[in-house]
């Protein structure tokens, strides 16, 4: 039998034979195996480690984990599409209960007229389905904080924040079954969503991605609330004559008030008003028109765009280096 001490040592480290930087630790070193007692099963846990690198390089894992016999077996067993479906499943049962509990929108209509009267859980079957997903949940954070090992598992924000998410999952839980279902606010709720994303490489990589981009968005975010607040005054300035029928029906419509004009030339921004907001004053006189086209084309046709292609660059850019 291979001895276990020799199974923790890491691979090409330099009492094996190498440096000791290539490989993650918890590997014997594969090509200094000699003929001798335990050849057999040292060839087979190199040939184990070998597939399990393979495999994590397939499914862009990180193989900063646990490389000895026991713990490849719980690795490749965690991995499996059994395991791997029972924790998707979990994954899918505790955001489809925010359709049930109390209170619920799950009808079979959504007009208000003919909707009937929502049924209601009682107290203890969501909580019920809930504790189990938790435990499903404290399981699987405790079989990754092994497989990766508490030097990594320091480093690791997501796997930190996954187990605060759980304890406070856990107390709000507790919190709910000592009032009988009947607290004010389930701080639970909103934390849901975060187990669909810990569990989702492709979420990480993108929310990444998106807080390597918010520089470079807050930029051209800044260029167009400047845009925007400035053709804001000017429309008020442009269209608070009284005297002018076209005018005061323009800003009776729509610059009634900062806010009022702020949030139509927002709404502008985005064409959904279009050319709604400028048909009053350009009913009186087509000059009106300019103010609004110059606002369409600047923010519209320049800066939005401006702003897809930082997206767009940052994303492409993050890709093609992964």
């Amino acid at each position: 039998m291979a001895d276990p001490q020799e199974e923790s040592k890491p691979l090409l480290s330099r009492v094996r034979g190498g440096s000791g930087r290539d490989r993650p630790e918890g590997a014997p070193a594969c090509r200094s195996v000699q003929v001798g007692p335990g050849t057999t099963a040292r060839r087979d846990l190199c040939l184990d480690q070998a597939v399990v690198f393979i495999e994590d390089a397939i499914q862009y894992r990180s193989i900063n984990h646990r490389m000895d016999a026991s713990s490849l077996w719980l690795y490749r067993w965690y991995y499996s599409s059994l395991c791997q479906w029972i924790l998707s499943f979990t994954i899918f049962l505790i955001l489809f209960l925010a359709f049930i509990e109390t209170p619920s929108s799950l009808t079979s209509t959504a007009d208000v007229r003919y909707r009937p009267v929502p049924w209601e859980p009682p107290c203890g079957l969501t909580e019920g389905l809930e504790a189990l997903c938790l435990l499903v949940f404290a399981a699987d954070v405790s079989v990754k904080s092994y497989l990766v090992g508490w030097a990594q598992f320091r480093k690791n924000p997501w796997l930190l924040a996954y187990l605060v998410v759980l304890v406070v999952s856990l107390m709000d839980w507790i919190v709910s079954l000592s009032l009988v279902c009947h607290e004010p606010l389930r701080v639970r709720r909103p934390l849901r969503p975060f187990f669909l994303m810990q569990n989702s490489s492709m979420m990480k990589k993108t929310l990444k991605c998106i807080r390597r981009s918010l520089p470079e968005m807050a930029s051209v975010g800044l260029l167009l609330a400047i845009h925007l607040c400035l053709f804001t005054m000017f429309g008020m300035l442009l269209f608070t004559s009284e005297k002018d029928a076209g005018q005061d029906k323009e800003r009776l419509t729509y610059f009634r008030n900062l806010p009022e004009a702020l949030t139509s030339l927002l709404v502008l921004l985005t064409t959904a008003n279009n050319p709604d907001v400028m048909i009053p004053a350009y009913s009186k006189n087509r000059a009106y028109a300019i103010f609004f086209v110059a606002f369409t084309l600047i923010g519209s046709l320049f800066l939005m765009n401006l702003l897809t292609a930082i997206i767009y660059n940052q994303f492409r850019g993050y890709l093609m280096v992964r």
